[in-house]
């Protein structure tokens, strides 16, 4: 648990355009250690050592400032998800989507605050535009892998929907149930990131065959 204490010590005046990453990161760290329904501006400019105003001044109410800590972590996710690629260098869609899968899953074993707060909807107006796009280029990436799959081969059309949300519902289960701490407490020995890429690297061996890096 990150201690706010540390965070909380005034930092001096932060040149322009820093700001408003400050208070993001003390929403992250509020989230972590106290969860999204203690967040308050109050608390987060106290984390930050700024003015109780700063806050209300870049996201007018808790509204908006939850608002935009959930749309950045889908622009988070999905930079996290380019990485990934970078690095696996994936040649055919099954292998981008076991790809896809691992980084999904990482990001949020590593962000879990933050990857709670991008799915509750209770916290925000859903509806919000930049809020839709922020999640519909998450989906559309998604999507777009699955197509991959059909291009090639791997799938039938009519399939994709299908194999859509199964590869979504298995990473997003798999990540909600690690950060609860459920399946860590059935498999004490678990290593998450080995578990990660093992459940991913099987899920497409199910949906397309042997066809993907191990």
């Amino acid at each position: 648990m990150t201690g706010t204490e540390d965070l909380a010590k005034p930092k001096g005046r932060y040149h322009h355009g820093d700001l408003r990453n400050a208070l993001l990161r003390a929403t992250e760290t509020l989230v972590a250690d106290k969860g999204a329904d203690a967040v308050s501006l109050r608390e987060v400019s106290r984390v930050a050592g700024v003015s109780h105003g700063a806050p209300a001044h870049h996201f007018n109410n808790k509204t908006g400032l939850m608002l935009a800590f959930a749309q950045e972590g889908w622009s988070r996710m999905i930079a996290a998800i380019g990485e990934g690629i970078g690095t696996d260098s994936p040649d055919n869609g099954p292998e981008l989507l076991e790809t896809v899968g691992k980084a999904y899953v990482a990001f949020a074993m590593a962000n879990p605050g933050q990857f709670d707060v991008m799915f509750r909807r209770d916290l925000y107006d859903t509806q919000d535009d930049g809020y839709v796009g922020a999640g519909e280029n998450a989906w559309v990436f998604l999507s777009e892998t699955i197509q991959r799959c059909i291009d090639e081969g791997f799938a039938d059309p009519e399939d994709a929907e299908t194999y859509t949300v199964i590869a979504w519902s298995m990473v997003h289960g798999l990540a909600a149930l690690w950060n609860s701490g459920r399946v860590k407490s059935r498999f004490d020995r678990l290593d998450a990131a080995r578990l990660n890429a093992a459940a991913n690297a099987r899920l497409v061996d199910l949906m397309f065959g042997r066809n993907s890096k191990h």
